[in-house]
């Protein structure tokens, strides 16, 4: 009996933990937390938007089966370290926030295959953005961008990067072109800055 209750315990852990194939057309979006944490494990689709937010809500953390993160149109400038619990989140919108800098926490959600930080201050990406090696989607339209670390070359599958609205010299586009020669990067035209 005792062996059969062990067995059970194990295989509910094992259950627990693996990647459930989810279709997220199917899914409900959840659009307040209070709702959402009435069964924080059935939410699958979490849209925050124009919330007013200031801080990220800690109890997202506790949705380990989210996919979909919506905080666009808020008020924020950092994400909680704690939201490295959110393994298999694949898609995150940062869009019109205060952030400054690239959340470093986003490097460790190695299921992201959409990030869309644009229209923030943020001025760098991170060397470890080579972690997210399922990265499909970056976008970081309208940001102060000023530099491209050469780990990016190792986003395999990075399928489009979006940089319009941000002044980069010729020199540097063609750099960034040569990082990700299989990448759709949409650059704006370059100003003639000098004259």
């Amino acid at each position: 009996m005792r062996t059969l209750l062990l067995a059970l315990i194990l295989l509910a852990s094992v259950v627990s933990t693996a990647q459930v194939e989810v279709d997220l057309d199917t899914c409900k979006t959840y659009k307040s937390i209070e709702e959402a944490m009435k069964h924080p494990e059935d939410v699958f689709i979490l849209d925050l938007s124009k919330h007013k937010l200031k801080v990220v809500p800690e109890v997202i953390s506790k949705m380990t089966n989210l996919r979909v993160l919506d905080l666009s149109k808020n008020k924020l400038s950092q994400l909680p370290s704690s939201l490295n619990s959110l393994t298999q989140l694949e898609e995150i919108n940062l869009n019109r926030n205060y952030f400054k800098t690239f959340p470093v926490v986003l490097v460790e959600l190695t299921h992201l295959k959409k990030i869309v930080i644009s229209q923030n201050d943020v001025y760098g990406i991170p060397y470890d953005i080579k972690n997210l090696q399922q990265l499909e989607v970056l976008d970081m339209w309208s940001t102060n961008l000023y530099e491209i670390p050469d780990s990016m070359s190792e986003l395999k599958n990075l399928k489009v990067f979006d940089l319009r609205v941000i002044q980069f010299s010729d020199e540097e586009k063609e750099r960034i072109s040569k990082l990700l020669p299989n990448t759709k990067i949409h650059f704006s035209n370059s100003c003639n800055c000098s004259n």
